[in-house]
């Protein structure tokens, strides 16, 4: 289901070397990939405040994902934060950076 144009491992690690920024679901915050850790499949992000969030499985995010171009699932911080506690706003603006709707 996932467009892996859009969304990868591989993505999300080329964000990482390349640095891109994005914001959280405000547009108030800075965000970064700060890990992709390939052999564990989860993510880590650098916050504005340089801080490093704990990890986050892949397979958590394509569900969201997969979630939301269904149709089941709004792009919304505070629902993504039932699913991914502490995720749902960094989760919110990393899928809308990469064109999630």
């Amino acid at each position: 289901m996932v467009n892996k144009n859009i969304l990868s491992l591989a993505k999300l690690k080329e964000m990482q070397e390349n640095g891109v920024v994005f914001y959280t679901a405000g547009g108030r915050r800075e965000l970064r990939i700060a890990e992709v850790n390939e052999a564990n499949r989860t993510i880590r992000m650098r916050r504005s405040t340089g801080r490093i969030t704990g990890a986050l499985k892949y397979d958590k995010i394509e569900e969201v994902y997969n979630l939301i171009e269904k149709g089941e699932l709004d792009l919304d911080y505070k629902t993504l934060d039932e699913i991914a506690p502490f995720w749902g706003n960094y989760l919110t603006g990393l899928l809308t950076h990469l064109g999630c709707r």
